[in-house]
């Protein structure tokens, strides 16, 4: 059998997406009218801000009592959770309203129960009086055990901060073999939050960037993935597990594909637009970038570089490929140098601690507290 063209592959994706988006649609109609429902609930996720603008996004979905994972969780429990989070069961073209610092937004949800909010008053906020938590309420409940209201929590960068940090997570903080399809699956399939595996040292890594150079500021950092919004509470629950410091996440809608030729390009396409929407929220900071060699990282960072020149201070790409793809990102790094931003191909955490060291960007007692925690994460393993 001749193998499948990016074309055509690309236009089969597309077609069986299309034949699920139906059959869900098609599903949800049918409970609706017959009144068979579950109850419905707001899903939150976190938002991030500044003084004159507050983003956050959510969903509407049937609740589909998925356990928060623990240790100990047999692979059955984890597998019926996997299943419930794939096949959750949006509720679309029904109504949000939001409220904060004293404006309130009215939204619908999207024919994925995705809602977007945006505030934009006229004074600037206060978050010492605001607060950080926006309150959402269902306006349009369909039954009588619904869960109206709920908080979404805002992401807002104080006065200490020295510079932001992105990042991604799969093969960044993450060990998800994602160029391997059936190691990804293993690992997606049998095993919780509280079983999978950071790489060595990356906790002590980002909780050293977030505290910046003396060890006092709050830096943000934020979450650029591919992995889908259904994976949302698993990532929480792995960032708590693994004590890594919690930023907003911004993930991949399940079934929207963002077609610009073939599905490597679409990837690359969605993290850059959410990039971008980062780097125009906070004009005035400078950023730390941090990804894998995987996928598109080296590719994606340098174009970030040429869009917004000054904002990246540096970028640290982890090495998970073969020495092929290593000369390309080799290669990236040397572009991206002559725009006076090096970027770091590193086989794990402690050289890129050091490097960050090197550029007075943490400092040594925290480089320490880094290798203390790659020897810890590493004997772990053992």
């Amino acid at each position: 059998m001749p193998a499948l063209t990016p074309d055509l592959k690309d236009k089969l994706l597309t077609a069986l997406e299309q034949v699920e988006h139906r059959l869900s649609m098609a599903k949800f109609k049918v409970k609706d009218s017959l009144n068979l429902l579950e109850p419905i609930n707001i899903m939150p996720y976190y938002g991030f801000g500044n003084k004159h603008y507050v983003y956050v996004k959510g969903r509407v979905l049937e609740d589909e009592k998925v356990k928060q994972p623990k240790a100990g969780d047999s692979v059955l429990t984890h597998l019926k959770d996997t299943y419930k989070r794939f096949e959750s069961d949006e509720i679309p073209g029904v109504r949000v309203k939001a409220s904060f610092a004293g404006q309130e937004v009215e939204v619908v949800t999207d024919e994925e129960g995705y809602f977007d909010v945006e505030f934009r008053p006229d004074t600037a906020i206060d978050y010492s009086t605001t607060g950080n938590k926006i309150k959402l309420q269902l306006l349009d409940p369909k039954t009588e055990k619904d869960r109206l209201e709920a908080e979404a929590y805002v992401f807002a960068p104080g006065t200490e901060v020295e510079f932001g940090i992105i990042s991604d997570i799969d093969d960044t903080v993450l060990v998800s073999n994602i160029k391997d399809f059936v190691g990804r699956l293993r690992l997606t399939l049998m095993k919780n939050a509280t079983e999978r595996s950071p790489f060595p040292g990356v906790a002590g890594f980002f909780r050293a960037l977030c505290k910046g150079s003396d060890g006092k500021g709050r830096n943000p950092l934020f979450y650029v993935s591919g992995s889908e919004w259904n994976l949302y509470d698993l990532l929480i629950s792995f960032f708590h597990s693994h004590d890594i410091p919690e930023g907003p996440l911004l993930l991949r809608d399940k079934g929207t594909r963002l077609d610009r030729g073939d599905f490597e390009t679409s990837e690359e396409e969605y993290k850059l637009e959410k990039i971008r929407h980062i780097l125009d929220t906070f004009p005035y900071l400078r950023f730390i970038c941090l990804g894998d060699s995987g996928e598109h990282d080296p590719e994606i960072y340098q174009k970030v570089v040429q869009e917004y020149p000054g904002r990246v201070l540096g970028i640290y790409i982890r090495d998970v490929t073969p020495d092929g793809r290593d000369k390309e990102v080799r290669s990236i790094a040397e572009q991206v140098k002559a725009q006076g931003v090096e970027m770091e191909l590193v086989e794990e955490t402690l050289t890129a601690a050091k490097h960050a060291v090197k550029m007075g960007w943490i400092n040594e007692e925290q480089l320490e507290d880094v290798r203390q925690a790659c020897e810890a994460d590493e004997g772990q393993e053992n």
